[in-house]
């Protein structure tokens, strides 16, 4: 049924992204409940415990990405957090959160398009994308302690292109390994499947940020 490298890595996006709707919408009814009852503590704690399961199961994921069935299962549980995360944009924002997601899936899809285009080559913005997550890394930790409401706006659209770019460098990278009979396997896909996922989960954060600052 899923006989070549890019359906297997599709179907577990496909279930990924599922996933981690379910866990949407799962912590916008807690977080939604939660703030009705004008409950902060219980608000904040929630979304802590979703950053935490996150992190905790993408550090098992490094760990375990070739051994199954729990590179699967630490998978699922990553993906759901993922999407436990997002709950205070789906919550807060409500149809800028909708219009941010359709902008995402029709970039992935556009991206996916252009990426697996025959001739198409970009193994060469590797090293940009990379010192690009550095600069961004940088300055979000800046703003953990300095307010830059000016730089908002500047960096959610760095934030847009540099994630726009790895959709199309991983896209890329999985069409070139399309035709590798050895690259056919489920741990590749789901190393890809994972890659891919962030990207959009990024992207996602990042027109939310965007759209947000230009909205108010």
């Amino acid at each position: 049924m899923f006989a070549t490298l890019m359906l297997k890595t599709f179907a577990l996006l496909a279930g990924s992204l599922l996933v981690a709707y379910l866990g949407n919408l799962f912590a916008a009814k807690s977080l939604s409940a939660a703030l009705q009852n004008n409950d902060i503590a219980k608000a904040r704690r929630g979304q802590w415990i979703a950053l935490g399961a996150f992190i905790i199961s993408f550090i098992a994921l490094m760990f375990l990405q070739t051994i199954f069935p729990w590179n699967f299962v630490f998978m699922l549980v990553f993906t759901f957090a993922g999407g436990m995360t997002l709950a205070v944009y789906t919550v807060a924002y409500g149809d800028l959160a909708t219009k941010a997601l359709a902008i995402t899936a029709l970039t992935t899809l556009g991206t996916g398009i252009v990426a697996g285009l025959p001739g198409m080559d970009f193994s060469w913005m590797g090293k940009f994308l990379f010192i690009g997550i550095l600069v961004l890394i940088i300055f979000s930790v800046i703003g953990l302690f300095v307010k830059m409401k000016s730089a908002r706006r500047p960096m959610a659209i760095f934030g847009v292109i540099l994630f726009t770019g790895y959709l199309l460098y991983d896209f890329n990278r999985l069409a070139k390994l399309q035709a590798m009979a050895e690259a056919n396997n489920w741990n590749t896909a789901l190393n890809f499947a994972i890659s891919i996922y962030l990207d959009i989960i990024n992207l996602f954060i990042q027109l939310m940020n965007l759209l947000s600052s230009s909205s108010n």
